[in-house]
This record gives C-alpha cells, sequence and structure tokens, in this order.
C-alpha cells in the first residue's frame, strides 16, 4: 500500500475498508468499501471492517464490493463488480491491497473483444507443434472465459 495514501476517517474509526486493486499496468481502483469479497484458492472469502490480517493467494474469478466509492469520490456505487486475474490478497488494520494479474469492472467488458479472444486461443491450442506458447495461450483463454463469464454473455 502507497505510504503518501491518506486514508478516509470512517476507515481509521473501523466503519470502512480503504481498498487498493493493482496490476503490472499499476492501479485499476482504489477507494473506500464496506465490504469486499474476493476469489480465494480454497473459495472466496468475505471481508468486512476490522477483518484479521490475512495474506492469501486469489484465484481469477469476481471481485464484489459493496458501497464502494472511488479516491475522491468521483465514482459511488451500491455494488462494484471486477474480474480479476490470479494474484494475492493482504488484509491488515482494515485495508485490503490485491495484486493481481489483471482486473476489468464487469459492467465495461467488451463482450466482442472477450469472445474473439477466445477464439484466437482456442486456435492456438489446436495447432499441433512446438511454435506455440501453450502456458500463454492457456492463460489468454482462462481470461476471456472468465470475462465472458461475469459480463453475462
Amino acid at each position: 500500500m502507497a505510504k503518501d495514501t491518506a486514508v478516509p476517517n470512517e476507515v481509521s474509526a473501523g466503519q470502512a475498508l480503504w481498498v487498493e486493486i493493482r496490476s503490472p499496468d499499476g492501479l485499476i481502483w482504489a477507494g473506500t468499501a464496506k465490504a469486499i469479497t474476493v476469489p480465494g484458492v480454497d473459495g472466496s472469502m468475505g471481508v468486512l471492517p476490522r477483518h484479521a490480517a490475512l495474506m492469501s493467494s486469489l484465484e481469477v474469478g469476481r471481485t464484489r464490493l459493496r458501497d464502494a466509492k472511488s479516491r475522491g469520490g468521483a465514482d459511488s456505487r451500491a455494488r462494484f463488480d471486477l474480474v480479476s486475474g490470479d494474484g494475492f490478497v493482504e488484509i491488515l488494520d482494515n485495508k485490503v491491497l490485491m495484486l493481481v494479474d489483471f482486473a476489468d469492472d464487469t459492467a465495461t467488458i467488451d463482450v466482442a473483444r472477450a469472445r474473439a479472444a477466445r477464439e484466437r486461443a482456442e486456435a492456438r491450442l489446436r495447432t499441433p507443434g512446438e511454435e506455440i506458447d501453450r502456458a500463454r495461450a492457456e492463460a489468454a483463454l482462462g481470461r476471456a472465459v472468465v470475462r465472458l463469464r461475469y459480463a453475462g454473455a
């Protein structure tokens, strides 16, 4: 978590969580939430204010924030859903830091693009020979499938 991040009073008082979601591309989302559910490797984990300290692995799936307000308050939603990739979550002192491979707002997923990505990855995996990076193609297929699942396609 960035040291220069000013934590709102409601987080310090244990009434909300400060959430940061980061990927290799940078900060995806930061703000407060009353609750967050993350896709842990052993199943979904719900986190509320005053949660015990925890560090855990995450798998590809849906991350759901309740009563979320982005930093600066420009975006406020009763429920905010993201599709997130493999990674890690750290929970400490009402702060949740997610480090994931990718994260997309389910409301803005481009379904046509995700379908095209799925078809490209499936075609690569059907290609015999060693010219393809199989792990990369499987990861692309997994991302496309989960995006389509949570975009409602």
